[in-house]
């Protein structure tokens, strides 16, 4: 993107470049299952994220740059990452933010116009067309992958079972319990799934 006619300043991002920001979130299939956009590039992922309807109803784990809540958190640091349990969670967590990187690249592997759009930018109205067009591509990257595209030369990473999702079922009154009973369960079904251990 060019620099815009409109508000230019706030599109400018700390890669020194004008864009829009963008939260995507992929299943273990990089299948893109939630997205928004239209945030000025100079927005915090952070500020974007409290636009999506996640932020209302999360049931998703993010990483550090989000604050730790009922329904979120985050990798865990040392000195509590040290232990065993806690670094394999942080390993299975590292994983699944891979494979959202990857969804990402390979979006802007398959349509180049998303790493630089020709359209103009003069008020509000033109980040409609953008905001479109973003979702048009993720929508297009969907149904390719169910289609059965060929990923492999886009992507080197191998596809893993899914961890699924945490339903909200267990009872806690405090989001550390909350994130011990989740790290826990994630650890377990791991080395069910022969993810673990880390060799």
């Amino acid at each position: 993107m060019g620099q815009p006619a409109w508000q230019g300043e706030v599109f400018f991002d700390r890669k020194k470049n004008y864009s829009l920001n963008a939260q995507i979130l992929c299943d273990c299939d990089k299948k893109i299952t939630a997205i928004t956009t239209g945030g000025a590039g100079s927005c915090a992922d952070s500020m974007v994220y409290r636009n999506m309807g996640l932020f209302i109803n999360p049931d998703r784990f993010f990483d550090k740059a989000y604050p730790l809540n009922d329904h979120l958190f985050r990798a865990i640091r040392a000195p509590a990452a040290n232990s065993l349990t806690n670094t394999e969670f942080n390993f299975c967590l590292a994983k699944s933010r891979v494979r959202n990187e990857h969804a990402i690249g390979i979006l802007h592997g398959k349509w180049a116009s998303l790493r630089e759009m020709q359209l103009q930018l003069h008020g509000k109205h033109d980040i409609v067309q953008y905001v479109n067009w973003i979702k048009a591509c993720c929508n297009l990257h969907n149904m390719l992958s169910q289609l059965k595209d060929s990923w492999a030369e886009l992507s080197e990473e191998v596809r893993t079972d899914s961890l699924g999702r945490f339903t909200n079922e267990v009872p806690s009154p405090t989001a550390a319990e909350l994130q011990r009973v989740v790290i826990d369960r994630c650890v377990i079904h791991s080395y069910e799934l022969g993810v673990l251990p880390i060799t």
